[in-house]
């Protein structure tokens, strides 16, 4: 992730990437299927090489369409942000059925530096859905990019109000009222509103940090938000490098980078152990509790798909079917066969009223269940006449 300053942070909304998962049209299929292999193995370089060669191959647009979004994604990790844009902006234009692919183009234009063209793409998405939560996120940041405070309030506030549970929309609006009113004790409570909400958003903790260095001159409190932010961040926060400056500036003891390194990356046992503790909550019907367990598990093993299905299945509980669905489609994108997180993820799309990206999910399902998937397209056609 690229390091942005205080007034662009916020950079959680790539986890609003979507990804559709095809099998590829018959000339092509064996590339698309051993790419998906490399990327779910990390081999991204080859992911990359064998997703274009079945691209070439490919001749129908929608299965092509999916594949070079795919593309943007493999490009995305590694970090070739101008080359996802255009694999986005292909897709986008080989089938517009697509709306993801102009979410994926609107977010990869605006990290790419070009915002006019990330505008067009966003609009596009809220023409099809006005509540798109990460579109009109995005769109609040470009806004801010533009130091237009007042219009990015406003794009980002519709996107609160769209998913109260975004802490990374919450902490980008608080940056731009500020900005906007100049009400810095304002900003600091809504920070720390966010920080006490979601304890494990560590930007919200950097930007305390900031706010209290740059506004309230107040060095004794930003050393001690600044210590927090890396506590939380590790190694991979997005700005433990100006957080470490900062601490360096103000008279602070900056953590030692080989500390960082030594931090642990995954622990699929302890991941496990945070499931099963969410599984006893989801029983028991404790479901804020059971969502806490669960992105605990999340952050200790990001790889395991049952944990992504679960949330959503938690979510889902909650009516919160827009987080479920993401949820469910992070479990599909570690494994496409996944026919129960297939199933949940068209479910939570049709409570939505999504029905083109429901009945998308579940025709994939068919491919893997077809009793399943059948039944869910019969739901969704009996969900649509009333």
């Amino acid at each position: 992730m690229k390091k942005r300053k205080i007034i662009t942070a916020s950079a959680v909304v790539f986890t609003a990437l979507v990804m559709f998962v095809g099998c590829g049209s018959k000339n092509g299929e064996k590339e698309h299927s051993k790419a998906l292999e490399a990327w779910n193995d990390g081999d991204l370089v080859r992911a990359q090489t064998l997703l274009e060669k079945s691209i070439r191959k490919t001749t129908g647009n929608e299965q092509k369409s999916k594949s070079l979004n795919q593309l943007g994604l493999v490009l995305w990790e590694l970090g070739k942000t101008a080359e996802a844009a255009d694999a986005f902006s292909q897709s986008a234009n080989l089938s517009e059925e697509l709306s993801g692919a102009n979410l994926n183009m609107g977010i990869a234009l605006f990290h790419a530096g070009r915002l006019d063209e990330a505008e067009v793409a966003l609009n596009n998405v809220l023409g099809e859905n006005p509540r798109n939560e990460t579109a009109l996120a995005v769109l609040g940041m470009i806004e801010m990019q533009k130091r237009d405070w007042g219009g990015a309030s406003n794009e980002l506030a519709k996107s609160v109000a769209v998913n109260p549970a975004d802490p990374a929309a919450k902490n980008a609006l608080a940056l731009a009222q500020l900005q906007q009113t100049k009400n810095v004790s304002s900003a600091i409570n809504r920070l720390k509103g966010v920080v006490n909400a979601y304890p494990d958003y560590a930007p919200a903790l950097y930007n305390l940090g900031a706010v209290y260095e740059l506004y309230v001159k107040n060095n004794t409190q930003a050393i001690s938000w600044y210590k927090q932010y890396l506590a939380k961040a590790g190694a991979n926060g997005s700005h433990v490098q100006a957080a470490n400056a900062a601490l360096a500036r103000l008279g602070g003891k900056p953590t030692s980078a080989q500390d960082n390194r030594n931090l642990p990356r995954s622990n699929p046992a302890e991941a496990t152990r945070y499931m099963n503790e969410g599984l006893k909550l989801y029983s028991a019907k404790k479901y804020d509790e059971a969502v806490a367990s669960f992105k605990k598990a999340q952050m200790a093993d990001p790889k395991q798909k049952n944990v992504y299905y679960n949330l959503g299945l938690t979510f889902y509980a909650q009516g919160n079917y827009s987080d479920a669905a993401m949820a469910c489609n992070k479990a599909v994108n570690l494994d496409p066969n996944f026919a129960d997180a297939q199933y949940m993820l068209s479910l939570a799309y049709a409570k939505q009223k999504k029905w083109s990206d429901a009945e998308r999910a579940a025709k994939e399902l068919v491919k893997s269940n077809k009793a399943k998937g059948e039944q869910m397209l019969k739901y969704i056609a009996d969900m649509q006449k009333r």
